[in-house]
């Protein structure tokens, strides 16, 4: 990192960007990588979306606080509001797509297809896919019809490119499907998330650990070790802190007896509930909301 503080960091729109031509579109631009470095100061956010493609070079890639090398057959992927960090080798060769979300908005039937698919999808969402040689090969083809479509001064080139941008975010989408080329940090990123998504609907209802991974279709121990590389922490002690936080919440703000918190978030009797609770907080339910009106006297 360079040393500029989080809380100032500075939020970039595509017309900050000067890659040594005017800029064509307020909605879309393309350009090639190994041009990025010397146009911004790093780390940033940005108001749009990102795509980078490294064809050729090293370094490493900082999205959210999460460090991603840089290699042959990468492509990155950045939402507006992220903050990044690039650090890219001399000799990188690529190229880097900048776009609004309204230069979909605006044209295209679905106004919710960019967060439906799944490489933006928010709790699904890639940061960084590593490519075999074939799936390059693909990726790089509709790369350069882009390229092309975007320099062109034909009619019709934004219809153009935002057809082949759709193509390629398909690609990259069906290539991110678990298992696909994400890398280990992305891979635990993507289930982790969608333990958590899920979690917040279901905790009421499913306790184990067991259970979630079978939702997710995965086994206990790929979950459970999504989860500590993505998050520092246990499956199961993320489902007991968001079981007790809502017990908390009852407890606080509402009248409703120890038993029916108990009831409401599926243990087995109120005195094992209590036991629970205790163990979590240091304190027995009626405790915990004795201390808290105290609080608010």
């Amino acid at each position: 990192m360079h040393g500029i503080s989080c809380c100032r960091l500075p939020i970039f729109k595509i017309e900050n960007f000067d890659y040594g031509s005017q800029i064509k579109s307020l909605d879309f631009h393309f350009a090639p990588l190994q041009n990025l470095m010397s146009t911004l100061p790093y780390p940033h956010r940005h108001d749009f979306y990102q795509i980078d493609w490294v064809e050729h070079g090293t370094g490493h890639h900082i999205i959210d606080s999460v460090k991603y090398d840089v290699k042959p057959n990468t492509l990155f992927f950045m939402a507006p509001g992220q903050i990044h960090d690039f650090v890219l080798s001399d000799d990188t060769v690529g190229f880097t797509i900048n776009f609004s979300a309204e230069f979909f908005v605006l044209q295209l039937q679905n106004k919710n297809m960019l967060s439906e698919l799944p490489i933006y999808d928010l709790d699904n969402s890639v940061q960084a896919l590593y490519l075999d040689d074939a799936q390059a090969r693909s990726i790089l083809e509709t790369l350069n019809a882009i390229g092309e479509e975007y320099v062109s001064d034909q009619s019709g080139w934004a219809d153009m490119v935002r057809s082949y941008l759709y193509i390629l975010l398909m690609k990259a989408s069906r290539m991110a499907e678990p298992g696909a080329g994400a890398d280990p940090a992305s891979r635990s990123l993507f289930l982790a998330r969608r333990f958590k998504s899920l979690l917040e609907k279901e905790y009421s209802t499913v306790q184990e650990v067991s259970q979630y991974a079978q939702m997710l279709r995965v086994n206990e121990r790929s979950l459970n070790e999504a989860v500590r590389r993505a998050t520092g922490t246990t499956a199961a002690k993320l489902i007991r802190e968001r079981v007790m936080l809502e017990a908390k919440r009852l407890l606080l703000h509402s009248e409703v007896s120890v038993a029916e918190v108990a009831d409401r978030l599926a243990f087995e009797d109120p005195a094992y509930f209590s036991r629970a609770f205790k163990k979590h907080t240091g304190r027995s339910p009626l405790e915990f909301r004795q201390s808290l009106s105290k609080l608010t006297s």
